[in-house]
C-alpha cells in the first residue's frame, strides 16, 4: 500500500474523499446494523458501566435502567430513565457516563432525513431528569466532562434550528456546554469542522482531543494556562476518517482510521510544532493493517491490543508500532467495542475480544493463542468491562450477560430495558 502523506490534498479533494467516505460508512454502519445519517438508528452499543454497587446500562430503546450488585447483580425495579409512560430518548450508542452524582448520556433518532439529538443529566440516586440539551443533529459518541462543562461530538445541525454562537453552517461541530446554568444547558463555545464528528473526545491536560469523518485529528484548548477556550491547537490529518475514541496516555495518542491505518502521535512535539498539520516524525509511527479501525485501542504494559472491522486483533508495541504476535488473532464479525483484559487460570494474563457477529473471542496476551471463548450466541459491539472476576457484556440482542472470570460461564442474562430473563 503506497504511504500517504498528511497535509498535501488540496481540500477540494479532501472534501470528494469525504463524500466517498460517507457512503463507505453509511454501508459499513448498515452492515453492522446500526444505522447513522439518512439511516435510521438502531443503539445497542453502550458499555455498562460500574459506579458504587449499581451497574448503569443505556438500553436500544432510549432507556438507561440498572443492575444492584449488593442484590446479587439483579435488575432495580424502582430506578430507570425516563419513567415508565414518558418518551423514552432515541437509541444509544454512546456509553453513559457518571460522574458528580448524574449520569450524562447523548442519544439521538431521525424519521427520514430529520434527526435529534438529546444530551441529558440524570440523578444517579433517584433517576429523575436533571437538564436536557437539544438540537437538531446527530450524537453518535459518549460525551466527555471537564468539570461543569460536558463535551460532545455532532453531525451538521438543520439551519432553521442553528441558533448556537460561532461558526454556522459547518458538516460537524465539538461542543462545550456548561450544564449548571440557572436558564439550562448553554453553549460555551463549539469548534466546526469539515465533517461529521462521531467518535467520543478524550480530554488530557486541559486539551481535547476527538476525530472527525474528514480524516482530521484536532487538539482544542479547554482553556488552561492563558490560553482560550475552544482554540485550536493543532491537527493532523489521517488518511481516513476517524471514528476510534483516541487513547491518550503517557504523551502519547494511539487512534486509527478508515483507511486500514493505525497511528501514535507525540503531544509534545505536536504542541512545539503548533497550529496546523505536520507529518509525522521522531517518537511517532503508523501501522498498515488490512482492516479499519473503529475499536478504543488497549493499552497494557507497553503493549498496545486493537481490532478491526475484518476481525484482526493486534498486539503492537507502543513505542515502535511493530508486531509482538506473529500473526494477529481473529474473530469471526467485526471488532467494533473495546477489548478487556483478565487473568486466566493456570495460563496468565488474556484478553477478551468483542465479535459484532457471535462469542467473545479470549486470547493469550504473550502470543495470541485461542481460549475457549464468552458464549454469548450473539453480536457484540459495546465495550467490554471486566470488575471483580466478572465480564460484564451488551449484546445487540440488548441483552446484559455476566460471565464468571474463571471459567468463560454465565452468571445472569438479563433484558437491558425490562429486566426479564433472555
Amino acid at each position: 500500500m503506497p504511504e500517504r502523506t498528511p497535509g498535501l490534498k488540496s481540500h477540494k479533494r479532501r472534501r470528494s474523499k469525504s463524500v466517498v467516505l460517507a457512503v463507505l460508512i453509511s454501508v459499513s454502519l448498515l452492515l453492522l446494523t446500526a444505522c447513522v445519517g439518512d439511516l435510521d438508528p438502531d443503539g445497542g452499543w453502550a458499555a455498562p458501566v460500574i459506579d458504587g454497587d449499581y451497574v448503569y446500562l443505556g438500553a436500544k430503546d432510549g432507556r438507561i435502567t440498572r443492575l444492584d450488585l449488593s442484590a446479587d447483580g439483579r435488575f432495580d425495579p424502582n430506578w430507570g430513565y425516563p419513567v415508565s409512560g414518558n418518551d423514552k430518548l432515541g437509541p444509544l450508542y454512546g456509553t453513559p457516563r457518571i460522574q458528580d452524582g448524574q449520569v450524562i448520556s447523548a442519544s439521538y433518532d431521525c424519521s427520514g432525513l430529520d434527526c435529534e439529538a438529546i444530551v441529558v443529566g440524570i440523578s444517579a440516586d433517584s433517576g429523575n431528569e436533571l437538564w436536557r440539551f437539544v438540537r437538531q443533529t446527530q450524537i453518535v459518541g459518549s460525551v466527555a466532562i471537564s468539570g461543569e462543562t460536558v463535551l460532545f461530538g455532532t453531525s451538521s445541525i438543520q439551519d432553521e434550528f442553528d441558533t448556537d454562537p460561532g461558526f454556522r453552517g459547518a458538516d460537524g461541530y465539538l461542543y462545550a456546554v456548561k450544564t449548571t446554568s440557572d436558564l439550562g444547558p448553554t453553549v460555551l463555545w463549539r469548534v466546526p469542522t469539515t465533517d461529521s464528528v462521531w467518535g467520543t473526545p478524550v480530554i488530557d491536560n486541559d486539551v481535547v482531543y476527538f476525530g472527525d469523518l474528514d480524516g482530521v485529528l484536532h487538539a482544542v484548548s479547554l482553556g488552561g494556562e492563558g490560553e482560550i477556550a475552544g482554540t485550536e491547537l493543532w491537527t493532523f490529518e489521517a488518511g481516513g476518517a476517524i471514528v476510534a475514541e483516541p487513547l491518550v496516555v503517557d504523551g502519547k495518542i494511539y487512534f486509527g482510521d478508515f483507511n486500514d491505518t493505525f497511528y501514535a502521535l507525540d503531544i509534545t512535539r505536536r504542541n512545539a510544532a503548533g497550529p496546523g498539520t505536520h507529518a509525522l516524525g521522531p517518537s511517532e509511527w503508523s501501522f498498515e493493517s488490512d482492516g479499519w479501525f473503529w475499536a478504543t485501542p488497549l493499552l497494557v504494559d507497553d503493549i498496545l491490543y486493537v481490532g478491526t472491522l475484518n476481525g484482526k486483533f493486534y498486539a503492537l508495541d507502543s513505542s515502535t508500532g511493530q508486531q509482538r504476535w506473529a500473526i494477529p488473532a481473529e474473530v469471526d464479525g467485526q471488532i467494533v467495542g473495546r477489548a478487556a483484559i483478565f487473568q486466566e487460570i493456570g495460563k496468565g494474563m488474556a484478553l477478551a475480544v468483542p465479535s459484532g457477529k457471535d462469542n467473545i473471542g479470549a486470547f493469550l496476551a504473550s502470543n495470541g493463542a485461542e481460549l475457549n471463548p464468552f458464549a454469548t450466541n450473539g453480536g457484540v459491539k459495546s465495550d467490554l468491562l471486566v470488575d471483580d472476576g466478572v465480564l460484564y457484556v451488551h449484546t445487540t440482542d440488548d441483552d446484559l450477560i455476566r460471565f464468571r472470570i474463571s471459567d468463560h460461564s454465565r452468571l445472569s442474562c438479563i433484558k437491558a430495558e425490562t429486566g426479564g430473563g433472555c
